[in-house]
């Protein structure tokens, strides 16, 4: 496979490294970046961190016609770290104790119904979107309380949850007319992450606050996000995604060769990985029945791969549809930059990447549905040439924990190439039943169509895993045909 010739080279002599550590003291193989390419200024503005009654007030950020990501022709990589960032803190300002998407955004389940969040949030589903027996857990170790289960929830602003009430009877009684039809700019959805606090050893580093685990109140610590919102250009959303800082260890790429894995420990405890542990890729593979002692692969959502240059084993950045050396250095830039300036519970998570596509020449909204729609399977493709910008692996250990190194059974990370990468786009897309449609980019309104067609939560979960499947089925012969060819 062909990969990238410079940058992010990982020699394997000691005086070449500058291994950095994180809070936990693990090493970091992500933070040696050769220094040619590290010099971004993708920074995040005073702004941003204004106190106002000793609450911080980030503003919103521009995503109209206004915005930066109005001219597609100079909209740069950097702006859409910066727009993940500050929509992020705008969403989690807080007042009177409580955040701002939890007051002013709509809970919803799977199916789209509105929940009632007056208790709590509620919290009910335990699956990951690759399969309802995905299941991630804490280990059971000494000096934890308990091993229990992380549970999601589903948060749409109205503008969202309005167009999926509008055009869901539409899509339930003709896809075909919702061809085209995209959610507006502003339109956002939220998928978060939650554990019961009690079951960590130290919850103080976390949001904690009230949720309700299948009808008992109970404190709940926020463990990640996903930010998905629409701006100018860019009806297929920008897909970012945080998490709390040391939730599990990184796999160690000094350590891996280009024809053997590296085995995954940790001198510490984290709270979804046992010290005492050894993982492997079995421990992050969909379907597999391990739910605990995960470790997460690609930093940052950014593809890397080892290949040997002369005599050295070395590290290169995956050869993709995105410059890895450009986006690695501007979310590396602009998590520094925030931690720097931010205070509170909050500067203890991270911004993990973002993923978009590029829509450069696709000149109004219309155009560019109508190239969303004919990409359909494709939208998730990150081979040069393609349209996945950004972090072309992304995920959050906490909602993609299965499928970092592909569908089915991958039988080693060493092995993964760009055409087995997993993104948002790999299940989001605009496919539906042989209909296209950028509605059914979000999994909430083709939920909601389903529910109109009489299907309960249970099929509904049923019918999404299985149209995954398909889909990947169907991918898969694509390729085996097109390397026929």
């Amino acid at each position: 496979m062909k990969t990238t010739k410079t940058l992010l080279v990982f020699i394997l002599l000691i005086s070449f490294y500058a291994c950095k550590k994180d809070a936990k003291g693990e090493k970091d193989s992500y933070t040696t970046v050769n220094k040619s390419t590290a010099a971004s200024e993708c920074l995040a503005p005073a702004s941003w961190f204004k106190m106002i009654n000793n609450n911080r007030q980030t503003p919103p950020p521009n995503e109209g016609p206004t915005s930066v990501f109005a001219n597609n022709a100079t909209v740069t990589n950097c702006d859409f770290h910066q727009w993940s960032w500050q929509k992020f803190l705008w969403l989690t300002n807080e007042v009177n104790g409580k955040l701002f998407f939890m007051t002013n955004l709509i809970q919803v389940n799977a199916a789209g119904q509105k929940l009632d969040p007056s208790n709590g949030i509620v919290l009910t589903d335990t699956a990951q979107a690759s399969s309802k027996v995905d299941i991630l857990q804490t280990p059971k170790y000494p000096g934890v309380p308990k091993q229990t289960t992380v549970y999601y929830s589903i948060f749409m602003d109205k503008l969202l949850y309005d167009t999926m009430i509008k055009y869901g009877p539409i899509a339930k009684s003709d896809p075909s007319k919702v061809k085209d039809i995209t959610f507006p700019v502003g339109a956002l959805e939220l998928k978060t992450s939650w554990i019961d606090a009690s079951a960590l050893k130290d919850s103080s580093t976390y949001f904690v606050t009230q949720g309700v685990i299948n009808g008992v109140k109970t404190k709940v610590a926020l463990l990640g996000m996903h930010v998905v919102g629409i701006v100018e250009n860019h009806p297929e959303f920008v897909w970012a995604t945080f998490e709390h800082e040391n939730l599990a260890p990184a796999y160690d790429w000094t350590k891996a060769t280009p024809t053997a894995d590296a085995p995954v420990t940790s001198t510490v405890d984290y709270p979804f990985f046992n010290k005492n542990s050894t993982a492997t890729v079995q421990n992050i593979t969909s379907k597999n029945g391990i739910y605990t002692d995960v470790f997460s692969v690609y930093k940052y959502g950014v593809p890397v791969e080892k290949a040997m240059k002369g005599s050295f084993n070395v590290q290169l950045y995956m050869d993709t549809s995105q410059n890895g050396s450009e986006n690695f250095n501007n979310i590396q830039t602009i998590n520094q930059s925030v931690k720097k300036q931010l205070t509170g519970i909050w500067n203890n998570y991270f911004y993990n990447g973002s993923l978009w596509i590029n829509t450069e020449g696709y000149k109004d909204t219309q155009a560019q549905a109508a190239l969303l729609d004919s990409l359909s399977l494709k939208l998730s493709n990150s081979s040069p040439g393609d349209l996945t910008r950004g972090s072309t692996a992304a995920y959050n250990i906490t909602m993609e924990t299965y499928v970092q190194v592909g569908f089915g059974k991958p039988s080693s990370i060493h092995a993964n190439t760009v055409g087995n990468l997993v993104n948002c786009f790999s299940c989001h897309n605009t496919l539906d039943d042989n209909a296209n449609s950028p509605l059914f980019i979000s999994h909430v309104f083709t939920g909601y169509v389903q529910s109109l067609e009489g299907l309960n939560r249970a099929q509904i979960k049923d019918e999404h895993v299985k149209e995954i499947v398909k889909q990947f089925n169907m991918r898969l012969k694509l390729k085996q045909s097109k390397s026929k060819q």
